[in-house]
């Protein structure tokens, strides 16, 4: 009688926490909360790492916050967690011989300045008088670590290291385990030898149009998140994930397609066209700098953990879509040449509204805030583990990742930016899609969704060790059509290793190495947003016609402290 009491009692309880269970989640639903992205090498936490990130069925720990909500229901008691994640990124690029313009292309240029005295002086031909590409045949390479640091801006750092943790504790009476952490799902910095890329003396690297400088970054500092069994194999999982999003980019620009087609339009138009100062096809237009954040970006996350039976469990996972809303400062660094560009446009300035266009400011510095609309892709894991052999245990996940919602970044500024202007009568005169208004700028991306797998296996080697190693073939959200420099991640593969020792009942410690390896190779005239050869598209394709290879690899280590009290 008093164990069917029991039993009784237990299924009220498990009934109840389901009814509990169904209000969190319609309470984080209705916050109209969009999730985050799963960046997961940057988590830190080192079982994760180790196993290739296929712990969807095998949460692990307080870090089931992120992997799998429901995973925290496994924990008992009271728990704590410290960790550190360290990581070093190497990203080069070769550029080839540019394929274009051909010899009308550049006979066309060279009709259009030859009197002018400012432009080709001493050219007797149209190939002199188009030049040389100063970025073919060279290469680039990052030279170290930058993030976007709350309060501190864009930083400079001598290795990228993050310590973070968590805190969990289960309710004994509900069944139910509470959890928080800090933790950055999103986080990517770099910077290349400063300079412009142009320069006859001392040039910066030729990566530099796309760059001189990146950070993004985004940090989870408050997740509260509660774990509920329903019964003694299936446990639900919910949290609300508040963050910190900063988005921080420094980049010289030139547009060698901004030379022909417009020219020829305005020249029928101007009295006189040597009032109008023409750039040179690989002349620096100016230096663009912007940092933005976004101190309150929320999400949620929801998870299912079903253990059937001791050897064998499965794990869903979905993670919302996030929108943060960015603001900040921005900074447009405008070389003479182009200041004379825009001074000479002043006589055409009555006609500038018929082509999108406004006035000129044809200063050397213009200054402003902007905004940027910056979304995180929803995204869903499904995975189970497999306990193969006494010892052996086999992980795997599948993941999809909506990243087609990074179709374009539009900047919006607070006054109209001469660059931007002047690429906004262009881009009227070419009749291609408008990718720049006086006063915004659309960068665009057009990624694509991505399924992708992963794989992990877990060796108990004793009572308190056990070994790992996990296989991520990660596949590109980067299509070749949108490569470019300043994210240059395709395909790539995660190999990773790592172990876990028990030290006490109470006291564990992991720890794990992983390399991540990416190479693309992207013919001239493919990508979009890199070396387009579509006449007119100005914004933005520095690298002409001219073919590149990327390599990125990056190292990245993680060690983490458990303690039960």
């Amino acid at each position: 009688m008093d164990k069917d009491l029991r039993l009784d009692q237990k299924t009220r309880m498990y009934i109840q926490n389901a009814r509990y269970l169904a209000l969190a989640a319609a309470i984080s639903i209705s916050c109209g909360a969009n999730a985050q992205l799963l960046h997961n090498v940057t988590i830190g936490n080192p079982k994760a790492l180790a196993l290739g990130n296929a712990v969807t069925a095998d949460p692990p720990g307080i870090d089931s916050i992120h992997f799998n909500p429901a995973g925290l229901a496994k924990i008992k008691g009271r728990q704590m967690n410290i960790k550190i994640l360290a990581a070093h990124m190497t990203l080069d690029a070769e550029f080839g011989e540019p394929t274009r313009p051909d010899s009308d292309y550049k006979q066309l240029y060279y009709n259009l300045v030859q009197n002018n005295p400012d432009i080709c002086p001493d050219a007797n031909n149209a190939d002199e008088c188009w030049g040389t590409d100063p970025i073919a045949n060279t290469s680039s390479s990052s030279d170290g670590p930058s993030l976007m640091l709350p309060f501190f801006g864009m930083t400079e750092i001598p290795i990228l290291a993050f310590p973070s943790g968590g805190i969990a504790f289960e309710d004994s009476a509900r069944g139910w385990t509470f959890g928080t952490a800090v933790y950055s799902p999103q986080g990517i910095g770099y910077r290349r030898e400063d300079g412009d890329p142009a320069a006859s003396v001392n040039p910066g690297d030729p990566g530099g149009y796309q760059g001189v400088g990146v950070g993004v970054t985004r940090l989870t500092y408050f997740s509260p998140t509660v774990a509920i069994p329903v019964s003694e194999t299936l446990s639900f999982g919910v949290g609300i994930n508040f963050s910190y999003q900063g988005l921080a980019m420094d980049t010289y620009i030139r547009a060698p397609l901004e030379t022909t087609r417009w020219l020829e339009t305005i020249n029928e138009i101007l009295p006189d066209e040597d009032a109008l100062h023409i750039l040179r096809p690989y002349d620096t237009v100016g230096r663009l700098s912007v940092e933005m954040e976004d101190f309150l970006s929320v999400g949620f996350n929801f998870g299912i953990l079903y253990e059937p039976y001791e050897w064998l469990s499965f794990g869903f996972l979905y993670q919302s879509e996030t929108t943060s809303q960015l603001s900040g400062d921005y900074k447009m660094e405008n070389t003479e040449s182009f200041i004379h560009t825009a001074e000479g446009l002043g006589t055409f300035e009555l006609l500038l509204p018929l082509f999108d266009g406004t006035g000129f400011h044809a200063t050397p510095i213009e200054e402003g805030t902007v905004e940027l609309e910056y979304i995180m892709p929803q995204n869903i894991a499904f995975g189970t583990s497999v306990k193969v052999l006494p010892n052996l245990k086999i992980n795997f996940d599948v993941r999809w990742v909506e990243y087609s919602v990074w179709d374009e970044l539009e900047f919006e500024f607070s006054d109209s930016v001469d660059f931007l202007n002047l690429s906004s009568v262009i881009y009227s005169v070419s009749g291609l899609k408008d990718n720049a208004d006086p006063d915004a700028m659309r960068i665009r991306r057009a990624y694509e969704d991505t399924w992708s797998i992963a794989i992990g296996a877990e060796y108990q080697l004793n009572d308190n060790v056990v070994l790992r190693a996990g296989y991520e073939p990660r596949e590109g959200a980067i299509p070749s059509t949108s490569a470019d420099l300043l994210f240059p991640i395709g395909d790539a593969d995660l190999f990773t290793a790592g172990f876990g020792w028990q030290m006490s009942s109470t006291t564990r410690i992991d720890a794990a190495f992983g390399v991540l390896y990416s190479e693309q190779n992207i013919a001239a005239c493919e990508s979009k947003n890199a070396n387009s050869c579509q006449e007119g598209d100005v914004v933005y394709n520095p690298y002409y016609s001219m073919p590149f290879k990327t390599e990125t690899i990056a190292y990245i280590g993680a060690l983490s402290f458990d303690k039960k009290f």
